[in-house]
């Protein structure tokens, strides 16, 4: 306990003592009246309501009090009040005081007696009606007794005296009136049918207990309905998260980072209770609409054609319309529908500008990039506080609103380590990964075999420069030599070693790269046996994981990739003294009869987006005889048991054996 509350209730203690003190002086009145306000006094101070906001309680004995002041010497009046909160500190009570507390409580309540008779007998005396002038002294009884303790519990936590008996003692002072009321029905009584006949203010007292405690159970069972009602919408809310989850592969731990950041965030901009639960909420739901995007478009880890483009920008629409028919009681569905909004009106859906953007919307916009370019994407890996800090505050006042980024710039290290230790229990990601033995068909059968190759990933070309037609029919030579070149070559071995070496040697006239990777599917793996150029030996033997990286994705949606970021294959280290290293990569999947992707041919290049639509289509075209080359020299291979190279090729021959 700090000194300075030592020292506030020794004052209190004293400022009791010498009230009791001053009171002495003064004629006792009748000691029978006293017993019976005493009994009344002690019966009563089991009667407890429940206050309607916070966890205090009211004890019904606060009547009796007022009226002893209007019957009684100051002295008994001092005494009723320091034995009825005696008892109240021993009968019915969820928590044992301390010595400590139950002197500091009889003190204050002394006090506050002593503050309501002098104010009561001042307005008495100065021609005051009897029920004004116990309503008055009511509330200086009220004032004195809720002050000191706010003041008490202010000083312990280190909070503002003043705010805190605002907050959370102003809600008292009804039933302090009600109080008064019954005291003076009560003294009225006395007046005009003798003081014994007030006694029944004992029966109103407990009509006024039981008909208050059962409003109180009816609002205690209202208010368990609404938590289990919040309750049910916030299990709601996670479910949904969980949903985008399966979809997003990227989302799981960034829902919770960005929830943790905007709550801040909204803190600090001193945003209400209803934007402040309206952040909360959009922060999980905020890419609902994904579920409406094809999921090789959300995970992809290249970058994305203006087809795939078009069809993500509409997911801020879809997840608005469908959190529209949820009727959220706060402003959620405008931040889901602006969180791509920009400040200078850029952005999408609508070209909202300024301050026309929500504000939560802005927020989260800000939030939701800061912690995107801090985390691992598919397409890049993940950059350092102070870098992803920079990128916001160069597009301040362009894509995000310059208050937001100030505020952010100055929690961003304090949040970044709290988002770190996030715990995030009972929270866990989907198994997609199900297998379900039953069912023996579709309801319209199974779909013929086709022979057609699956469709690839491509790019848009309304913004490719034209060429000359001279130069398309010298290139259209040069490709169709190049491709005769190649069947020829394959044509003369079958050795797998020997057939990827050519592969290498006469895709390098084609499509100019750094480095050239085959990889081979190896159950949930791909595997590299061999890997060619100037940066080969930036690659590490481990394999990839199916789906991880650019090599990982085509191996797993079966869709080639386009100027792709070659820094997040898993398997490459950036060494020093490379001219900067590879920056992009051109992936193609390789198919085996049955269209399944048994190989990914992998180009990377130092030049940031080296590869040209020209060189997609002529990897396409060669695909069909650089799978059947592959697959025959991995069967004969197998049955030569040759080896040519390394990495676990006994495993992946057979494997491949098997699936061939």
């Amino acid at each position: 306990m700090p000194q300075r509350t030592k020292v506030q209730i020794a004052i209190t203690i004293l400022l009791g003592v010498v009230s009791t003190a001053v009171a002495a002086h003064y004629s006792s009145g009748h000691w029978m009246e006293f017993s019976l306000f005493l009994a009344a006094v002690l019966l009563s101070s089991g009667f407890k309501v429940a206050l309607p906001r916070g966890d205090g309680s009211m004890s019904l004995n606060f009547p009796f009090i007022l009226y002893a002041i209007i019957c009684l010497s100051p002295l008994q009046v001092l005494l009723l009040a320091a034995l009825s909160v005696a008892a109240q500190c021993r009968v019915r009570v969820v928590k044992i005081f301390t010595a400590v507390q139950i002197v500091f409580n009889i003190a204050n309540t002394m006090l506050a007696s002593a503050a309501a008779f002098v104010t009561y007998g001042f307005l008495f005396r100065h021609g005051f009606a009897l029920a004004p002038a116990l309503a008055i002294a009511s509330f200086a009884y009220f004032f004195v007794s809720t002050v000191s303790v706010a003041v008490i519990i202010a000083s312990s936590n280190g909070e503002s005296a003043w705010k805190l008996w605002k907050t959370e003692f102003v809600w008292y002072l009804p039933f302090y009136f009600v109080g008064a009321v019954l005291a003076a029905t009560a003294s009225w009584l006395g007046q005009r049918f003798g003081w014994s006949t007030a006694l029944l203010i004992i029966p109103m007292v407990y009509t006024v207990y039981r008909a208050y405690t059962a409003q109180i159970e009816r609002l205690k069972e209202r208010q368990q309905h609404l938590e289990e009602t919040q309750a049910l919408h916030l299990r709601t809310i996670e479910g949904l998260a969980m949903a985008i989850e399966a979809k997003d592969q990227n989302t799981h731990d960034h829902l919770f980072r960005v929830r943790t950041y905007v709550e801040e965030v909204g803190r600090v901009m001193q945003l209400n209770d209803e934007e402040m639960k309206a952040l909360h909420t959009a922060a999980f739901l905020h890419d609902i609409g994904k579920l409406a995007v094809p999921e090789h478009i959300i995970n992809k880890p290249g970058k994305l054609t203006p087809e795939e483009f078009e069809k993500m920008k509409i997911h801020p629409v879809v997840g608005a319309d469908i959190l529209e028919r949820v009727n959220f009681p706060y402003p959620v569905v405008p931040i889901v529908r602006s969180h791509h909004e920009w400040w200078n009106g850029a952005g999408y859906p609508d070209g909202l500008k300024g301050e026309e953007i929500p504000i939560g919307a802005r927020v989260l916009t800000a939030v939701d990039c800061f912690d995107a370019l801090v985390s691992d994407r598919p397409y890049r890996k993940a950059m350092s506080t102070d870098e992803a800090m920079a990128i916001l505050k160069s597009m301040s006042g362009t894509q995000f609103d310059p208050t937001v980024v100030t505020v952010l710039e100055s929690l961003h290290e304090k949040l970044e380590k709290k988002a770190k230790e996030l715990d995030l229990p009972g929270f866990s990601r989907l198994n997609t990964e199900v297998a379900v033995g039953r069912g023996v068909a579709p309801g319209n059968g199974f779909e013929a075999a086709r022979e057609a190759t699956p469709q690839v990933q491509q790019q848009s070309t309304q913004n490719e420069e034209p060429l000359v037609a001279q130069d398309k029919i010298e290139a259209a030579l040069q490709e169709a030599q190049s491709l005769y070149d190649l069947t020829q070559s394959l044509g003369n071995s079958l050795r797998l070693n020997e057939i990827i070496a050519v592969m290498a040697s006469r895709l390098r006239r084609l499509v100019p790269y750094d480095a050239c990777a085959f990889y081979f599917v190896q159950g949930e793996s791909l595997l590299a046996p061999y890997i060619e150029g100037s940066y080969a030996k930036s690659f590490t033997p481990e394999p990839i994981p199916v789906g991880q990286g650019i090599s990982g994705w085509v191996s797993q949606n079966g869709k080639a990739i386009l100027n792709g970021n070659a820094t997040v294959e898993p398997n490459y280290e950036y060494k020093q003294g490379q001219n900067g290293g590879l920056l992009s990569a051109l992936s193609l999947p390789v198919f085996d009869m049955h269209k399944q992707v048994f190989a990914v041919i992998t180009l990377y290049s130092s030049t940031l987006d080296s590869f040209q639509r020209d060189h997609l289509r002529i990897l396409q075209a060669m695909e069909p005889k650089l799978s059947l080359s592959l697959q025959n020299a991995l069967h004969a291979q197998v049955g030569q048991s040759e080896s040519g190279f390394s990495l676990g090729q006994e495993q992946l021959l057979l494997m491949e054996a098997a699936r061939i």
